[in-house]
């Protein structure tokens, strides 16, 4: 009986699922228990690395400043941040932050020479406290590493825009080039072209109007922006300058609209520091005014043709019409490296032809005076930059060549001025004097070929913005006096006589004066002049690193 109810009791108990509650509570317990310490464990891990992490990062960017002493530099960095500087590694190479293409890891060359970046690996172990009763190792071994480039940048610009300006033909250039008619005067645009803005607080202030406030200043150079936006950014760069803010109101308040889109980059370029992605309120170049704003004028016009009539405003001149094509534009550089391909930057290829009318002698009628000008583009590049010399002061060189110009009298159809690669046909002679039975006809074509110079720019120079210039050396003072002064003339297709040659020639050299004039006031308003390269430092960004990877 006894063994049956002893049999009995042992197939109740293995139907008894009661107990399995406790048992899986207490074996789920342990586990969420391990699970949680090593998550405790990994936490320690992860916050050990960042703070690694962290310390690479600055010893690198530390070491960065002067390549020249940066083992001793990063190493102490790490002392400092409690790391043992035995196990860390620091070498120096180049790092090439103009090819957009290649990998950010990629970029860093170990060796290079001259050495402008310094990567630093850092290696460090965690202790364990809770994974080893799970089997972990007693400690985690970490490796990280840190890039940082130094950010030693020049900026600088060709062209001519700090030279003072006719207002009338300077209205007439840029009002033609925004669809406007402007009424400032020259006072105002001295107060634009005697101006300085830092070109990064110009993008600051386009970020707002944009709606780019949280990005950084690489989006911002990337983004169109219509011209209305960039004058108002221009004007909030340039408070504190009451004279500038008022020209630039004049404008504003011409505009029909906001205007065309132009690409801001185009105008206010970042150059090699975008690779960098620069943090926001770094301090940017020194830029001209005028030369921002002209080059906003010419790129919302594009290539297209401008018509401009002149009238008879110009003081010895019957009548006056213009016809401009302007062809790409880039004149000042952003940040940039000597050496890469952001360093060198080039004016705008720029067609004008100019149809002046003046007073014939001896009564017959007026005579029709087409000057044209051809001006390629004057380029300059950055060649060295040193931040601290000998004498401790900052020295950049810069290679500046003059654009090949053409200067003609010619018949040349308006509609063949234009942006492109073709230029007009100069071979036929103009007809100066149109009468009945007499058409008196002159031609003749100059060329100004290109100089080239290497400009030195000292810490005086950059402090002070000094312009250096490169010239064409068969500049003349006058160029229209000279080429008027070379015009072969006929009449009905034979010479003149002596007394008509005479007589036209005096009638032609009085009107160079107002010739020169126009050329030069419009050239200026671009920022430009025929057989000339100016250029001028807009400053330097020396003693800095910027962490890259």
């Amino acid at each position: 009986m006894s063994g049956w109810r002893a049999a009995l009791r042992a197939r109740r108990f293995g139907r008894a699922r009661g107990g399995n509650v406790v048992i899986l509570v207490a074996l789920g317990s342990s586990l969420l228990m391990g699970a949680g310490a090593v998550g405790i464990d990994l936490g320690q891990v992860f916050q050990a690395r960042r703070k690694a992490q962290g310390a690479a990062d600055i010893a690198a960017m530390l070491a960065a400043v002067d390549p020249t002493k940066a083992v001793a530099v990063a190493r102490r960095s790490l002392v400092d941040n409690g790391y043992d500087p035995t196990r860390a590694t620091v070498a120096t190479g180049g790092y090439d932050a103009s090819t957009p293409n290649v990998a950010p890891g990629s970029r860093f060359n170990s060796g290079a020479s001259p050495a402008n970046a310094v990567r630093v690996g850092l290696s460090t172990t965690v202790p364990v406290t809770f994974g080893r009763a799970i089997g972990l190792p007693a400690s985690v071994p970490i490796r990280v590493s840190g890039t940082a480039a130094s950010a030693q940048f020049a900026a600088f610009t060709i062209g001519s825009g700090t030279a003072a300006l006719s207002g009338g033909i300077a209205n007439a250039v840029l009002g033609a080039l925004l669809g406007t008619k402007l009424s400032l005067g020259v006072s105002d645009y001295n107060a634009l072209a005697s101006a300085k803005v830092d070109g990064l607080r110009v993008l600051d202030a386009l970020s707002t109007s944009l709606n780019l406030q949280a990005a950084n200043y690489s989006d911002i150079v990337q983004a169109n922006a219509s011209v209305g936006q960039l004058l108002i950014a221009l004007r909030v760069a340039a408070q504190g300058n009451s004279a500038a803010v008022s020209a630039l109101s004049g404008i504003l308040n011409a505009l029909p609209n906001a205007g065309n889109l132009v690409p801001v980059g185009q105008v206010d370029a970042l150059g090699d520091a975008a690779a960098l992605a620069p943090a926001r309120g770094l301090a940017g170049p020194s830029l001209n005014l005028m030369d921002l704003v002209a080059a906003t004028a010419s790129l919302a016009n594009g290539q297209n043709q401008v018509a401009i009539d002149l009238g008879a405003t110009v003081p010895g001149l019957l009548a006056t019409r213009l016809t401009l094509a302007i062809g790409e534009r880039r004149r000042s550089s952003g940040w940039v490296r000597p050496g890469s391909p952001n360093a060198t930057v080039k004016t705008a290829q720029t067609r004008l032809l100019i149809e002046a009318t003046v007073s014939a002698p001896l009564g017959l009628g007026t005579v029709s005076v087409p000057i044209y000008a051809e001006i390629a583009s004057a380029q300059a590049t950055l060649r060295t930059l040193t931040c601290s010399g000998a004498s401790g002061g900052r020295q950049a060189t810069i290679e500046a060549q003059t654009g090949l110009a053409t200067l003609a009298v010619a018949a040349v159809n308006r509609a063949s001025i234009n942006g492109g690669t073709t230029s007009p046909d100069l071979s036929q002679p103009a007809v100066l004097i149109a009468l009945p039975l007499v058409n008196i006809g002159g031609r003749t074509v100059t060329n100004i070929g290109t100089n080239t110079q290497t400009l030195t720019f000292t810490e005086a120079d950059i402090a002070n913005h000094t312009v250096r210039t490169v010239s064409s050396t068969n500049v003349a003072q006058s160029l229209t006096g000279s080429l008027l002064g070379n015009l072969s003339l006929n009449l009905n297709g034979f010479g003149l006589t002596p007394l008509l040659q005479t007589s036209l020639a005096t009638t032609l050299s009085l009107a160079a004066a107002p010739l020169d004039l126009v050329l030069n006031g419009v050239l200026q308003s671009l920022g430009l002049r025929i057989g000339y390269a100016d250029v001028e430092m807009d400053g330097t960004l020396c003693s800095q690193a910027v962490l890259v990877q």
